[in-house]
């Protein structure tokens, strides 16, 4: 039986889990794991030099996942109610975003290597391919959302969702020749967010 539900508890879920993933993305920094017992001041200054490339996804990790959740809240503005199906596919998604942490502290350790770009670049393809299969979902025939929603927002979403599954596979084909650069095209999303807005 497929009962539908309020949103209050996925939308409180989900806040809690980004939250988590957020904060976690910290630890990516091996400093943290294995702090020096005794340092030189030169040695300090080289040592916060060389952590550029955790700084680097740090950074990119967490700007990704602030656009993630902004996607997320401003797809339950619209969304009413949920049923099973729908939290089912959130559960999927929200495994993904829980695991953005991991996968931004291996790229921050071997960015370099194709296959840490690689698995980053796939965690954030199937992140973005389940929000865009739950807009699907909840807008077919009006199934969560209210019949009066404007077919141009149905639109909108659909071509927004698709926006960091778009680039991963760009990324994905660049990384092949140069992960670290592959890498760095995610800094875009943000940009190609605010070049798509809605009118």
């Amino acid at each position: 039986m497929n009962i539908e539900l309020k949103t209050n508890r996925l939308e409180n879920l989900s806040d809690g889990i980004f939250a988590f993933a957020m904060t976690l993305l910290i630890f990516g920094f091996d400093i943290f794991l294995h702090p020096p017992q005794s340092i030189t001041e030169p040695d300090l200054v080289n040592l916060l030099l060389s952590l550029w490339p955790e700084l680097l996804h740090y950074a990119e990790g967490f700007i990704i996942l602030g656009v993630l959740w902004l996607e997320h809240h401003q797809q339950f503005h619209y969304i009413k109610r949920t049923d099973s199906f729908s939290l089912l596919i959130n559960a999927f998604g929200l495994m993904f975003i829980a695991l953005i942490p991991v996968s931004a502290a291996l790229v921050g350790d071997y960015g370099h290597v194709f296959t840490a770009a690689f698995l980053f670049e796939t965690n954030l393809f199937f992140t973005g391919m389940f929000f865009y299969v739950h807009w699907k979902y909840a807008t077919r025939k009006f199934k969560l959302v209210d019949q009066d929603i404007d077919p141009s927002v149905v639109k909108f979403y659909n071509k927004r969702c698709l926006i960091i599954p778009f680039v991963s596979v760009i990324s994905m084909i660049v990384s092949l020749f140069n992960p670290r650069i592959g890498l760095m095209l995610y800094f875009i999303v943000p940009f190609l967010f605010a070049i798509h807005k809605s009118k």
